[in-house]
């Protein structure tokens, strides 16, 4: 199953909506975390240390960018306003060597 990276970008003063809807956020990702599908995922914070967030990542396998979309789609950040916008691409790994499960 190919790999997809999506880079989820915060709106200005996005933590108090960001800590609202975390559970939810984090509940999908656990989802594809237990489908074995969830390579990486993680906050980008403006600065280590600091509440304030500028964004997400997400590295993680899907059948097809459509289906790497439909799954965006329905993100919670997105949905309440913590994204302002999701860029969805094709990716793949060089380093470390994947191996395949």
């Amino acid at each position: 199953m190919p790999l997809f990276v999506i880079i989820g970008y915060d709106v200005a003063n996005s933590t108090k909506q960001r800590q609202a809807t975390r559970p939810e956020h984090i509940k999908r990702l656990q989802e594809l975390e237990a489908q074995g599908r969830l390579i990486i995922a993680g906050p980008t914070p403006i600065i280590h240390g600091e509440p304030e967030m500028s964004g997400s990542v997400v590295i993680a396998k899907f059948e097809d960018i459509a289906a790497a979309q439909a799954w965006v789609n329905d993100e919670p950040y997105l949905q309440a306003g913590v994204y302002s916008h999701v860029d969805v691409k094709p990716f793949i790994q060089a380093l470390p060597t994947a191996t395949e499960s």
